[in-house]
């Protein structure tokens, strides 16, 4: 069968993905990953597509993309504030 691909931090077992954990870490991110990542996770679109939307070359969606990806699970690996 598959495999469980629920998490990818070793010891949290489905804690990086909660829906609730990767809203706050995507909200620390600067405008220009939230921007890309809404364009290409959240609306579905291809790297044509979000490059048309916000007119700027197939590449640079490419770049920005990689890095709000890198950007966002470094977010994600950040101790949280305890309250």
């Amino acid at each position: 069968m598959g495999k469980n691909t629920g998490s990818f931090a070793p010891g949290l077992p489905g804690e990086r993905m909660r829906p609730a954990v990767v809203a706050r870490a995507f909200q620390t991110l600067p405008s220009v990953h939230r921007e890309i990542l809404t364009e290409t996770v959240f609306r579905e679109r291809s790297v044509n597509e979000a490059a048309a939307s916000l007119g700027v070359p197939v590449d640079v969606v490419k770049v920005r993309v990689y890095h709000a990806l890198r950007a966002l699970s470094t977010a994600l690996d950040a101790p949280r504030p305890t309250a």
